[in-house]
């Protein structure tokens, strides 16, 4: 029976090993002096998808060429001053990963340096080299290129596109499964409720991955950018409904208002939200042609009519029935968000605010600028360790640097990107010298080998993402190993020079972290979640005190699950007891800031600002002096002024019914201010 690849990762595993040997050989046969740069190419840039293959591929090509060329010309500058050398090359590594971590073509910035320095470096080695290395360098990685891209379209491809529908309805079941737990946690309060933040965490992970795509699907034959943008948009109204829900499971319902939530018989109401979600999964598609019908505005109608009829018998004060009824309120408009972008002409989406990116905030960072002048300082020394021993592999020793530089960004990442890098290279040299010493090595032996191995090794990198840089090096090192110039293998230089050039890296690497602005990871997780607690600082000021038309709010997704990541490593990790309070700490204090911003989003989205001010004045309630002190206290960390606001804001919402304007004030205004002060009063018990 022909065996044909079903998984995903299996076909871009199988489209790897053979696009690899097919660059290969094509080198082979134009006699090129370095044809594994060819193959290297392929692995370097594959990945599970065909769009994320040419976006990666066409930076990888566009930053060799302006390097070697840029490369030439500095070399050119810089022949007769050592001095000069090295500035250049501090400058070069450090204005490529100021731009590698800010510029989303970050990536061919970093390829644009390693090819200045491959070109430069000849100057060390053959100085009448340069131009021939400028030349036939972009020549080599161009045919990886080439056949890399042919071989996405053409051999197993796997479409981003088809993968979306896939995960769209992978997040449409985690969904599903979500509102049945809320279900039963509303209907039997002995439910365990941790199950739903992790549930809730798990969507947005789901969510986070399909983001990511979405930059690499335009790159597919047949997405037109008007698909993209809707795409993108969905994305961003489900993520939404994950960071609504979030704000939900915060408050912690008592069995009174569980029972009263009963008594309205909630039962229909969830049977029309599961039809909906099934309703959006079976009819998702990227070109969105199929009618949707919702049964959600309907449901949530009679419910509130149940509300109205019987809400004289029911607790006013509850915190939890009215951040229930606000939330499937939201839900339903975003229900109707996403049934507008499945028509053929949705509504246009207007921000209700500006947004601050990661971009913008590493314009000025002075994290990142210490990052870039670390890497520099690497680079150097290694370049140093090169000149002084005169260790083959210096090269190479320059290159790991950088990418250890890149990758880890401190002590605990560097570790682990040192130790993958080690593994991955003595696995794909040894299967290579191995091979080496039982077959002859004829081109037939050789093709087989790489094959089978390649392809070994690629399957590991796309299932094993933990270790996925195992495998890239891995793969690496065995093309480096068997594909030299002219054919198979005749010498062990390259190999060597490479192990060589991994060990002066890391050393290189380690030296300068653990000298200059040393970055251990609890520095830098109790750094990341400063600048989270700061960050969120702005954005409350902007949402509470700041109008509609002015807001400017920083993104902190990307902070929030690096943080959460280094979070994540250091708890699998065996830690003393005094490093494991330090990690409860920080965890705790993080965890706060995530309630923080969870209820920022909900007084964003559902609440009417300037309805509650009014029916606040009703109220006599100063909350506009209370919003002030809460951003005041918020900003000098006076957790003990918070308390005191809290306990404010709570006898408020305990006596609001006997207030003289409650009689009079609709439902509405109520529901709304009550809401936003239970709002204020969740970031009150949460300053740290």
């Amino acid at each position: 029976m022909f065996f044909w690849p079903q998984s995903v990762e299996n076909r871009a595993a199988l489209r790897t090993a053979i696009a690899a040997l097919v660059a290969i050989l094509i080198s082979f046969k134009f006699h090129l002096e370095t044809p594994y740069w060819s193959g290297m190419t392929v692995v370097i840039v594959s990945n599970l998808y065909t769009g994320s293959i040419i976006d990666k591929a066409t930076m990888r090509i566009l930053g060799t060429i302006a390097g070697a060329f840029l490369g030439y010309f500095i070399a050119g500058l810089v022949v007769n001053s050592f001095l000069l050398y090295l500035v250049c090359c501090f400058l070069v590594i450090a204005v490529s990963v100021y731009f590698f971590n800010y510029s989303k073509h970050g990536y061919a910035y970093l390829l644009g340096a390693l090819c200045i320095f491959i070109v430069i470096s000849q100057l060390a080695l053959n100085p009448q080299n340069a131009f021939f290395v400028a030349i036939w360098r972009p020549v080599e990685i161009g045919i990886g290129v080439f056949v890399a891209a042919v071989n996405a379209y053409a051999v197993f491809p796997n479409h981003i596109k088809d993968n979306m529908v896939v995960q769209v309805h992978d997040i449409f079941d985690e969904f599903l499964a979500e509102f049945k737990a809320l279900h039963q946690l509303l209907i039997h309060p002995d439910v365990n409720s941790s199950e739903l933040a992790e549930r809730n965490l798990n969507i947005k992970k789901k969510i986070r991955t399909a983001i990511e795509l979405i930059g690499a699907l335009n790159q597919e034959i047949g997405v037109k950018k008007e698909h993209v943008d809707r795409f993108r948009a969905y994305m961003d109204t489900l993520y939404a409904m994950s960071r609504q829900f979030q704000y939900l499971i915060i408050l912690q319902p008592q069995v009174t208002e569980l029972n009263s939530l009963k008594k309205l018989d909630i039962d229909p109401l969830f049977a029309a939200i599961e039809h909906d979600l099934i309703e959006f999964q079976t009819k998702f598609d990227l070109r969105q042609t199929e009618a949707i019908v919702l049964q959600t505005s309907d449901a949530l109608a009679d419910f509130e009519q149940r509300f109205n009829r019987r809400k004289n018998n029911l607790s006013v004060k509850s915190d939890f029935i009215y951040s229930f009824i606000n939330y499937v309120k939201q839900l339903n408009q975003n229900f109707i968000l996403i049934k507008s972008l499945s028509s053929p002409e949705p509504v246009a989406i207007t921000p209700k605010y500006k947004v601050i990116s990661k971009q913008q905030r590493l314009r000025s960072d002075y994290d990142l600028i210490k990052h870039c002048i670390k890497a520099g300082l690497s680079v150097l020394l290694a370049l140093g360790f090169w000149f002084v021993s005169n260790w083959p592999g210096g090269l190479n020793g320059i290159i790991s640097s950088l990418v250890i530089s890149i990758k880890g960004k401190n002590l605990f990442d560097m570790k682990h990107v040192s130790i993958h890098r080690f593994m991955g290279c003595f696995l794909g040299g040894g299967v290579g010298l191995i091979s080496l010493a039982v077959f002859e090595m004829n081109l037939y032996e050789l093709i087989i080998i790489l094959l089978f191995f390649v392809w070994a090794f690629s399957y590991f990198m796309f299932k094993m993402t933990e270790y996925s840089y195992i495998g890239l090096q891995a793969n690496i090192a065995l093309i480096i190993t068997l594909a030299q110039q002219g054919g198979p293998p005749i010498g062990l230089d390259p190999p060597l020079q490479r192990l060589a050039g991994i060990i002066i890296g890391i050393t290189a690497t380690i030296i300068v972290a653990n000298v200059l602005w040393r970055s251990d990871v609890w520095t830098i997780l109790k750094r990341y979640i400063d600048k989270l607690y700061r960050f969120i600082a702005f954005n409350l000021e902007q949402v509470i005190l700041v109008t509609e038309d002015q807001r400017s709010l920083h993104d902190l997704a990307n902070l929030f699950w690096l943080s959460r990541g280094l979070i994540t490593s250091l708890s699998n990790e065996q830690l003393s007891l005094k490093k494991q309070n330090l990690l409860s700490a920080l965890t705790q204090r993080f965890e706060s800031l995530v309630i923080v911003q969870a209820t920022i989003s909900h007084i964003l989205v559902t609440i009417d600002l300037k309805k509650a001010h009014e029916t606040a004045l009703l109220f006599e309630f100063d909350l506009l002096s209370h919003e002030k002190k809460l951003i005041e206290s918020f900003n000098l960390h006076d957790s003990t002024a918070g308390l005191n606001l809290s306990q404010i804001f709570g006898d408020f919402v305990t006596n609001i019914d006997h207030h003289a304007a409650f009689a009079s004030t609709n439902d509405e205004s109520i529901r709304n201010l009550l809401a936003y002060v239970n709002a204020l009063k969740q970031v009150s018990l949460h300053i740290n």
